[in-house]
């Protein structure tokens, strides 16, 4: 049993975390039958159960993130909200101790500012949201940062840039989870083929 959690905040961004909770429920869909084991997938909370996002989606989410918390797959998402955990000590420290039992410590967005800020990013590669990319090497100066990248795998962290990026970067941690023709099937099952009908 493989098992993922996504930790939410208040003001954290939809997608940063709807994305990624996509892709894995689909994928724990998509592996009931397989040999390798089940996926399982939930949300857990920093901010007590009723959690209200950037944009005014509301989630009642029962299981709380503590220091005793245990997954195979931490993912952290961002958004206007994660500015506050910067400066929260005790949030930090939660971090750390279930980071420290994780297989992969994740995160989307301004997410990694928080693992920045926490410690996590010491001497690794990591990205961010465009915006945050410079505030990221101040938080975390011994670290690598990198632009212009979906996402950035570093040893166990994998760090992805803003918003939508966190798709991608779920995709791709479902091929290491189980294989990539596996992640195939699961970005099949979504359609997530992405034509935007704009340019940059």
């Amino acid at each position: 049993m493989f098992s993922i959690g996504i930790i939410l905040f208040d003001d954290f961004e939809e997608l940063d975390a709807i994305g990624p909770w996509e892709v894995f429920r689909v994928a724990a869909e998509l592996s009931v039958d397989r040999p390798e084991g089940l996926l399982t997938c939930e949300m857990t909370s920093l901010s007590g159960e009723r959690v209200i996002a950037k944009k005014g989606l509301q989630l009642i989410v029962p299981n709380a993130l503590t220091g005793d918390s245990q997954y195979d797959l931490m993912l952290l998402p961002g958004g206007e909200g994660s500015r506050a955990l910067l400066a929260d000590q005790a949030v930090l420290d939660v971090l750390k101790q279930v980071a420290a039992k994780a297989t992969w410590v994740t995160s989307v967005c301004s997410g990694s500012l928080v693992y920045g800020q926490a410690g996590l990013l010491k001497g690794k590669k990591c990205t961010s949201h465009h915006s945050c990319l410079d505030y990221l090497a101040q938080i975390s100066p011994t670290s690598e940062v990198v632009g212009n990248s979906r996402f950035v795998q570093d040893g166990n962290i994998v760090t992805s840039a803003g918003v939508s990026a966190g798709i991608d970067m779920a995709l791709w941690l479902v091929g290491q989870i189980f294989t990539p023709d596996f992640a195939r099937k699961v970005q099949h099952y979504m359609e997530y083929y992405p034509e935007p009908p704009y340019g940059v």
